[in-house]
C-alpha cells in the first residue's frame, strides 16, 4: 500500500518562494564574504606596513641616541684620560725629584705605575661599559649562539609547516 501525502497548493508556493529567495541571496553573501575577505587581506598588509614603519622609526631614533651617547662617552673618556695623564705626569715628576740619579729605581717605579694605571683604566672603562648596559664579548657570543639556535628552530618549524601544507 502506498501513502501519498498531499500538501495544499498555497503551502508549496510559500516553500518555493522561500527557496527562490535563499537561492537569490546566496551569491550576494558570497560577494559580501569575498569582499570582506579581500578587505581583511588588504587591511592586514596595511597594519603590517604601519608596524614596520613604526619599528623603523624607533630603530632610527635608537641609532641616533646611541651615536649621541657614544659622543658623550668619548668626551668623558677623553676628559678622564687627560686627568690620568696630568696625574701621571705629576707623579712622574715627583718620582724623578725623589729618586734623582737612581735611574733603575725610577724606571721600575714608572713601570709599576703605568701597569697600575693601565689596570685602573681598564677597570674604569669596563665599569663605564657595564653601567651603559653594553654587553661583554662573552655575553654577545652567548646571545649569538642563542640567536643561531632560535633560527634553526624557526627554520625547522617553517619546513614542517611547508610539509604539512603540501
Amino acid at each position: 500500500m502506498r501513502v501519498v501525502a498531499m500538501m495544499p497548493a498555497t503551502m508549496q508556493d510559500v516553500d518555493n518562494r522561500q527557496a527562490q529567495h535563499r537561492a537569490d541571496a546566496q551569491p550576494t553573501l558570497w560577494k559580501s564574504g569575498g569582499r570582506r575577505l579581500m578587505l581583511a587581506y588588504v587591511g592586514l598588509w596595511g597594519c603590517a606596513y604601519d608596524r614596520a614603519s613604526g619599528v623603523y622609526r624607533s630603530g632610527m631614533k635608537l641609532w641616533e641616541d646611541a651615536i649621541a651617547r657614544g659622543e658623550m662617552m668619548e668626551q668623558a673618556l677623553r676628559q678622564r684620560l687627560a686627568q690620568v695623564e696630568r696625574r701621571t705626569t705629576k707623579q712622574f715628576g715627583g718620582l724623578q725629584n725623589r729618586f734623582g740619579d737612581n735611574v733603575e729605581q725610577v724606571t721600575r717605579t714608572v713601570a709599576d705605575a703605568s701597569e697600575n694605571l693601565e689596570v685602573e683604566l681598564e677597570k674604569q672603562i669596563e665599569r663605564v661599559l657595564v653601567n651603559l648596559g653594553i654587553p661583554t664579548r662573552e655575553r654577545l657570543e652567548r646571545l649569538n649562539q642563542e640567536i643561531d639556535r632560535l633560527n634553526a628552530k624557526l627554520d625547522e618549524e617553517l619546513a614542517r609547516q611547508e610539509v604539512v601544507r603540501a
